[in-house]
């Protein structure tokens, strides 16, 4: 029998096979294959049976002969019983049953254990592997033994004893042995005929799979997840070589027209005649497939910017000379195409959004025409003629006044939300995000009033220019309006990318801006919005970017607020990485909770050390207010001290913070150990409070704590607010003895200015300066910045006292600048009370046998006092 018979022979037996599974059992692959063998199963007993029971009843063994042919009919029930139950547990427990039955009734009929037909009790847990899988075959194979066991057990112990058949046993055994080897062997025909047709099916499902995995059903062309594949390997091959390549996004002009006016099958016919068009055009080594909806990328590889753009010209050509036949209609059509050499060593989603970007100008330029995005700038070649070189970055110089901020060179608001939403579409195609930022400058009215409106007008082209450097070629930034800018980054990972973005800008601005011959220190508030999201277009993203700036806005300097639609609680860290603050009725259960916080206990101090830097002792502790809500947790001090703001909660709080900060001062030093300074700080509404000075005496002379040893610290930004005012508080206070810090210095507008005038002993380099120090990059900047306000606050006679210090080259260029104290995670976090009295008393243990006394080391910070 040839092949094709044999084919055509096993697909007509495969076909009726097929009629006994259920469709409900073919839709699983494992419940179908057990199914087929239920169906193998039964036509090897429907065939094997008869010639038994033949050669059973030649051999004159008539009962046996009929047994066989019973069982046999039994197990050839076994398909239909699948058929009509649905289940292939039914179906292969009716033929195991019937098989078991079968050769057990045989054994002890013919012989006992001595039969030739024990060994074929080995056939039910062999056919029930196949049937029903290792547990099922477990069962009979157990099921087997027992039998047999049982056969031999009665015949030994002379409880029942076997038939003995009249016949000749040799033969008897040579049938059995022949006819279980053709059991098996038909068995296993079956079964591997029923494989080959799983695996055929199979490849033929993983070759339509596969083809569906890199074409694009519609247009027979490369799909983008292959395509993009095809682009990364390219990439790889490029940064690996040096070559280059480049990429052609092309965008059917008026597609949308040509839907609305002929319908989605004209469009479907205009899709497929583009592909073929533009395929025509290609190389063989080039890669085309389809973007997403009406856009189509062309990677050509080893091709520079001037090659790619003959090709997507001869492209262009060839498409508007083409004639897509619709019923009796025609229709013309034209292509835009944006075109981008890759870079070495960008990712390749940049190099798209510097082509899409290329694409957009193409489209906003008049359509039909190709639009190249180079190293330095693109170049245009139009239908009629090739236009000058433009930047694909901006818009053309005839534009300028329309699409551009005429203050600040960026674009406008206009083209920002034209640029939104094209960004907005990209990300639905692409599954990635896209992130606004919204940055407002901190108090710009100040600037205004105190150094003029050109001045102001100076920094807000500075600031635009600061941020554009921070960002990547292919995000957008714009000028919103007033001291407001907006960033546009797309292709990102998540949240956590635009907060490392947001850093990045904030880290740019510890560094002073040049205004009108002075140092301007500008902070900013930072609001970041994602897409895609939740009931979110346009407009929703920009206000919910708005809404996140403003609550950054609220919550202190230099402060980056993501917006979160679910009132998430605030993130980690001090300062810029953080989400938005809690929902309103949280918000108000803290507002009303901080009246009880008090008489229920749940505030409480910690104190962090801060350590002189030449003997490396401790001198002092700053103490710092924490809060352990009965159901919030712990709350971040961020969110609840504004809000004790708010409701004038801060006064009471904060003069409970200064007392028992006192007692614990006197605590440690009642037992025993050395004499350190306390530093507690005060708010806006403190200052602002009558009296004052009067009531901090008052808790100083109640505590028994020496004047000298307590340190009130007090925001630069606050002192300045009314000068004069606070002038006259921290004179008094320091005529008593006490010391006074500007915390967080560097990050107000006029500190150089008023400097000099401020009453104060220590100065408190702000952490945004420190934290940029100990880097390899950029160290010079940073640490000349940091340096020469070091110098100018000793010359003044101030100590200086790093915050925020966490590593040790941060500690050495500190050092080195003559830095008098530091604080931060370097040498403690903040502690209880009990872990900085051992600290201290191990301290006093290592400096006893010190040149220095301990009692000496608050004199060598405390005696820089300025004369008054």
């Amino acid at each position: 029998m040839d092949d094709d018979s044999t084919q055509r022979w096993s697909g007509r037996y495969l076909g009726i096979a097929q009629r006994f599974i259920p469709a409900a059992l073919q839709q699983d692959a494992t419940q179908a294959a057990r199914g087929a063998n239920v169906v193998n199963a039964a036509v090897m007993a429907g065939t094997a049976g008869p010639l038994y029971a033949l050669a059973y009843w030649l051999l004159g063994l008539e009962t046996a002969a009929v047994e066989i042919l019973l069982c046999c009919a039994v197990m050839l029930s076994a398909p239909p019983v699948l058929r009509l139950t649905g289940s292939v547990v039914v179906a292969r427990e009716v033929f195991l049953c019937a098989l078991f039955f079968n050769f057990s009734w045989l054994s002890w009929h013919l012989g006992g254990i001595v039969s030739p037909t024990v060994s074929w009790l080995i056939t039910g847990p062999v056919v029930a592997m196949f049937l029903g899988g290792k547990r099922c075959a477990g069962v009979w194979l157990a099921m087997s033994c027992a039998s047999a066991t049982l056969i031999y057990l009665l015949e030994a112990y002379g409880l029942a004893q076997p038939f003995a058949p009249a016949t000749q046993m040799p033969l008897l055994h040579l049938v059995c042995d022949l006819g279980l080897y053709v059991v098996v062997l038909v068995f296993v025909l079956l079964f591997e005929l029923t494989k080959s047709d799983g695996f055929s099916r199979l490849r033929q499902a993983l070759a339509t799979i596969n083809e569906l995995a890199i074409r694009d059903e519609l247009t027979g062309i490369h799909n983008r997840r292959f395509l993009l594949d095809l682009v990364e390997k390219e990439k790889e091959r490029a940064d690996r070589n040096g070559s280059e390549f480049s990429l052609c996004l092309f965008d059917i002009d008026f597609f949308k027209r040509i839907n609305d006016t002929y319908g989605h099958a004209a469009g479907d016919t205009v899709l497929r005649a583009f592909a073929r068009t533009a395929q025509d055009q290609l190389r063989a080594l080039d890669a085309f497939g389809r973007y997403g909806g009406e856009e189509f990328l062309l990677m050509l590889p080893e091709t520079p910017a001037a090659s790619a753009i003959a090709l997507a010209e001869r492209v262009r050509g060839a498409v508007e000379g083409l004639r897509c036949l619709d019923v009796e209609r025609t229709i013309t059509l034209t292509v835009s195409v944006g075109v981008a050499e890759y870079r070495l060593g960008e990712k390749v989603a940049q190099t798209i959004v510097r082509a899409d970007q290329a694409l957009y100008l193409a489209k906003s330029g008049g359509r039909n025409r190709v639009l190249c995005h180079g190293d330095d700038g693109p170049a245009e070649v139009t239908r009629s003629l090739a236009a000058p070189v433009t930047d694909a970055r901006a818009p053309a110089d005839g534009t300028d006044g329309f699409q551009r901020d005429q203050l600040t060179g960026l674009l406008n608001r206009r083209l920002l939300r034209d640029r939104l939403r094209h960004a907005m579409d990209r990300a639905r195609r692409n599954g990635r995000v896209v992130a606004l930022l919204l940055l407002n400058i901190n108090r710009f009215k100040e600037v205004n009033d105190a150094l003029g409106f050109d001045a102001g007008d100076i920094l807000l082209h500075q600031a635009g220019d600061a941020i554009r450097r921070c960002l990547r070629d292919c995000d957008t930034v714009a000028r919103w309006g007033g001291d407001e800018f907006v960033a546009l980054l797309e292709d990102l990972g998540g949240q956590p990318d635009a907060l490392l973005v947001a850093d990045k800008v904030l880290d740019r601005f510890t560094a002073p801006l040049a205004v009108a011959g002075r140092d301007c220190y500008v902070t900013l508030a930072v609001g970041i919005a994602l897409y895609p999201a939740p009931d979110c277009d346009l407009d929703a993203l920009l206000k919910r970017a708005d809404i996140a700036m403003r609550s950054a806005k609220g919550w202190g300097q230099n402060i980056v607020r993501a917006y979160a639609g679910n009132g998430a609680g605030p993130g980690a860290g001090d300062g810029a990485t953080s989400v938005l603050p809690p929902s309103q009725s949280e918000r108000l259960a803290l507002k009303n909770g901080l009246r009880d916080a008090l008489a229920q206990g749940q505030l409480f101090i910690e104190y962090q050390p801060q350590v002189e830097l030449r003997e490396r002792r401790v001198i002092g502790v700053e103490a710092l207010l924490r809060w352990q809500h009965p159901v919030y947790g712990r709350i971040d001090p961020g969110r609840f001290i504004p809000l004790a703001e708010e409701t004038g909660m801060i006064v009471p709080i904060g003069e409970w913070v200064l007392r028992c900060a006192c007692l614990q001062n006197r605590a440690w030093h009642a037992a025993g150990l050395p004499e350190i300074k306390t530093a507690v700080n005060l708010s806006a509404r403190q200052l602002r409070e009558p009296g004052l000075a009067g009531r901090m005496l008052a808790i100083v002379a109640e505590t028994g704590m020496p004047p000298a040893c307590l340190d009130l610290e007090i925001t630069e930004g606050i002192l300045i607010e009314d000068l004069a005012a606070n002038c006259v508080v921290i004179s008094q206070l320091r005529q008593a003895g006490v010391l006074v810090s500007i915390d967080d210095f560097g990050t107000g507008y006029s500190s150089l200015n008023y400097l000099c005038e401020l009453p104060v002993d220590i100065l408190k380099m702000d952490g945004l300066f420190v934290r940029r120090l100990g880097a390899a990059s950029g160290r010079t900047r940073a640490y000349a910045v940091a340096d020469s306000i070091v110098a100018m606050a000793h010359r003044l006679g101030l100590t200086v006292i790093a915050e925020s210090v966490e590593t040790p080259e941060q500690l050495g260029d500190l050092c080195a600048m003559g830095v008098d104290a530091a604080q931060g995670y370097l040498f403690d976090r903040p502690l209880s009370p009990e872990l900085v009295a051992a600290l201290l008393a191990r301290q006093q243990r290592e400096c006893a046998d010190a040149m220095l006394p301990p009692t000496r080391i608050l004199e060598s910070v405390a005696g820089g006092r300025r004369a008054e």
